[in-house]
């Protein structure tokens, strides 16, 4: 790949008002970046460069912004801050490749990225799919990428797929290119300790659990402790686990209607575990596009995307 230079960096960051306008929890909440850490990057590293008001109070820009966000998504991706920082710094590696895609003069809508994503990814180019996205996200926030990006061209994938147009290996390239990000970014925010346990898995025979992922990388970035079971969860052991876990919420995901059948029996079951017995919900492709199985399901249909999982997470547990 041809070599990054300093000034197509320039240029790129150029895209963003140098402008001080957010204070740091702005920029928190904009990120999903723990304040401590984007100031300890500053101590140490020099970036970003927020301004002070006459008071001592940081102030950070949109380029700030777009700062944080590049680097949290390499260290998501496994490199250390030193080794992201480096990255950007000197602009000689590889994984900087997004920087030329940045500077197009296109415009960053999400119909143009769309296309773009799912025409690396039917290619089985990861390096140009890897810019794509490291493209949107320092432009957009993270939850944005995946609402309006990931999702839409991951469903767009698999009817592709139902139809033949492209092949069953293209598809699960695709399928694992995006797996990997969601794993990154939920082991880079999941924590131990937090404002209650929520337990996500899929339907017994539910083999497609990227949306469920999906789930679990919002709740975790919104500070629920999150116990994430992944694909074809058995209902034996699903309900042994929550015995020993005792979770506050159990989510259980499904695609289609047969799997999503299978979670009638599993959310009569929980409900009617002694106390103190965990929520119920539920979600997924398969009420998305037949919403009548909701009036035959147990507990509460947590709704069709992942941002509105997390609302409903929050409405269910604050009066628990």
């Amino acid at each position: 790949m041809e070599k990054v230079t300093g000034m197509a960096q320039q240029h790129f960051l150029t895209q963003f008002s140098d402008k001080p306008r957010y204070n740091t929890k702005a920029v928190a909440q904009e990120t999903g970046v723990p304040a401590d850490t984007f100031r300890a990057w500053e101590r140490r590293y020099g970036v970003p460069r927020p301004q002070r008001t006459e008071g001592g109070h940081r102030l950070y820009s949109e380029r700030d912004i777009a700062t944080i966000r590049w680097l949290r998504d390499r260290t998501a991706e496994g490199l250390t801050i030193s080794q992201a920082i480096a990255l950007m710094t000197d602009g000689t590696e590889s994984s900087l490749g997004w920087l030329n895609t940045a500077v197009d003069t296109e415009p960053h809508t999400w119909d143009r990225l769309n296309s773009r994503l799912y025409a690396a990814l039917i290619d089985f180019d990861a390096t140009r799919a890897e810019q794509i996205l490291g493209e949107a996200f320092a432009i957009y926030p993270l939850e944005d990428v995946f609402l309006k990006l990931v999702q839409p061209m991951m469903i767009e994938i698999g009817e592709q797929w139902h139809s033949g147009k492209i092949s069953v290996t293209a598809e699960h390239f695709a399928t694992q290119f995006i797996r990997r990000k969601l794993s990154g970014l939920f082991n880079t925010y999941n924590i131990t300790d937090g404002r209650g346990l929520v337990m996500i898995g899929c339907a017994p025979s539910e083999q497609h659990d990227l949306g469920a992922l999906m789930i679990a990388v919002f709740l975790v970035r919104h500070g629920w402790q999150v116990v994430y079971l992944g694909s074809e969860v058995p209902m034996r052991d699903l309900l042994e686990t929550i015995r020993q876990l005792q979770p506050d919420l159990v989510c259980m995901a499904a695609s289609t209607t047969e799997t999503a059948i299978q979670l009638l029996e599993i959310g009569r079951a929980v409900l009617a575990m002694p106390a103190p017995a965990p929520a119920f919900g539920y979600g997924g492709r398969a009420f998305n596009m037949n919403p009548q199985l909701t009036n035959r399901m147990p507990g509460t249909f947590l709704g069709r995307d992942a941002q509105e999982v997390v609302d409903a997470v929050a409405d269910i547990l604050s009066g628990r």
